[in-house]
């Protein structure tokens, strides 16, 4: 019996520790709300004084569903993002791979200054074959250490999923 009892702990526990259900296939086309939260640590800062600054960021975080939905949910992020900082302006460009429970990846690029534009540019697995655009708006979180900052970046957009 308590071989039993040890087989059906270990399976519970297995159960328990396994993903919920793989990811959703992704309809031909659509539309996303995201919200992305992530952390980022500054890779190199190059200081110009007046003339404001160049700095390379990288972001880990997670990707939710603003609708609550399970498309595009629960994604892991991973970018690298350019910054340029000027006396007039703060402009930044990024790529991202967003990475599902199943493990396939969805690549996004994105550029702007509070505000800004966002491509889906295709993929692997159920991804590969994804396009699509929207507006992103960027909401930075209270300063932290000085070593890391964080912020959300709010995805609204279209996609499509059809073969080239």
């Amino acid at each position: 019996m308590r071989v039993l009892g040890t087989v059906f702990l270990a399976t519970a526990l297995i159960e328990l520790c396994a993903p919920a259900s793989a990811s959703p296939a992704l309809p031909a086309n659509g539309e996303a709300k995201l919200a992305a939260f992530q952390v980022c640590r500054p890779l190199a800062v190059i200081e110009m004084g007046a003339a404001g600054s160049e700095s390379a960021t990288e972001c880990h975080g997670i990707v939710k569903n603003r609708d609550g939905q399970n498309l595009l949910d629960n994604l892991a992020i991973h970018c690298l993002e350019n910054s340029s900082t000027r006396p007039d302006e703060h402009t930044y460009s990024g790529t991202c791979v967003q990475t599902d429970g199943d493990g396939d990846k969805l690549f996004v690029t994105y550029e702007g200054s509070k505000t800004g534009h966002f491509k889906w540019i295709g993929g692997t697995g159920k991804y590969k074959n994804v396009a699509g655009s929207g507006n992103l708006r960027v909401v930075v979180a209270p300063a932290g250490a000085s070593d890391l900052f964080a912020y959300t970046l709010d995805f609204d957009g279209a996609f499509t999923n059809k073969p080239k």
